[in-house]
């Protein structure tokens, strides 16, 4: 769960803040882009995954388990999805 501190970003000023970022971008109409369709046909048959939800408390279980400094795998990141 995300925690907001303040009132929500004013869109404008975040139009600008990223644009200042990217000045040279130009706007991108996907609707024309024919891969998509591509993309779309192939994803059809997949099956949606059921939806999970995660409490503070799963969360705190889980990390409650967790050896601190110690690591599952090759990638050392044993906290990666919690």
């Amino acid at each position: 769960m995300a925690s907001v501190t303040g009132p929500a970003p004013n869109q404008a000023d975040t139009v600008t803040f990223w644009r200042g970022l990217w000045p040279d971008s130009e706007p991108v109409n996907e609707s024309e882009a024919s891969w998509t369709e591509v993309v779309a046909s192939q994803c059809a048959s997949i099956t949606p995954m059921d939806l999970v939800i995660m409490t503070p408390d799963d969360v705190a279980k889980a990390v409650r388990r967790a050896p601190n400094w110690k690591n599952p795998g090759l990638n050392g990141l044993h906290h990666y999805w919690l």
